[in-house]
């Protein structure tokens, strides 16, 4: 019984200080460290031993993985809360428009932690299944697509559009896309993707969304 009454605590223990190392890896990352600040500034930005962040992350890149599975959390929670009107259509465009919203947040922390994810490491991380559940949260139940397309869509859609936000986001860190232009151009990528699978009455509306954008 004692057992079974502690471990709720050491967990609730344990998610407080990987948010404590998270938080100051975030503060760092706004003081305009790289993604290479040391675990040493990091302990000491957090308020902890040095062994901490290596107990709970054993990497600086599963910190970076962290920090962008928890950006996708808050994306999703986001959404969640403002539960947007429509079909899975609207519902896609309305996730990218909360999505670059938090993204433009903080965006020096933002390209510094998406940025770091580009890096080659020896075993593939969760990233782009993360995003891919995010997008699958904005299709919902598919509404909106043709029964025809419904199947093809519901096995390639969310890939493809987590490679298009991906994408926007890249050339957004490059400097090449200016934050003002991050919005217009996920919705003219996701548009075009959706315009393969959407309801005739629907694809009026995706290419009066491109035309507008």
């Amino acid at each position: 019984m004692a057992g079974t009454e502690r471990q709720p605590l050491r967990e609730r223990n344990r998610q407080l200080a990987r948010e404590v190392v998270l938080d100051a890896a975030e503060r760092l990352l706004e003081k305009g460290e790289t993604a290479d600040f040391s675990m040493r500034a990091l302990a000491a930005e957090a308020g902890v031993g040095f062994a901490t962040p290596f107990n709970h992350f054993g990497s600086k890149n599963a910190i970076m993985q962290a920090l962008s599975a928890r950006l996708i959390q808050r994306m999703a929670t986001q959404f969640g809360d403002e539960a947007p009107t429509g079909d899975a259509i609207d519902h896609v465009l309305a996730m990218g428009r909360i999505s670059v919203a938090l993204l433009l947040e903080k965006p020096d922390v933002h390209k510094a932690v998406v940025g770091s994810l580009g890096v080659a490491n020896s075993e593939p991380g969760p990233v782009r299944q993360n995003s891919r559940e995010l997008w699958l949260l904005a299709l919902g139940d598919f509404a909106g697509m043709t029964v025809e397309t419904k199947a093809l869509a519901q096995a390639v859609l969310a890939d493809q559009l987590a490679f298009n936000f991906r994408g926007c986001v890249s050339f957004w860190i490059a400097g090449e896309l200016q934050d003002e232009d991050l919005d217009s151009a996920f919705r003219i990528g996701a548009s075009t993707l959706l315009l393969g699978f959407a309801s005739p009455s629907r694809r009026t509306d995706l290419i009066e969304q491109i035309k507008r954008s």
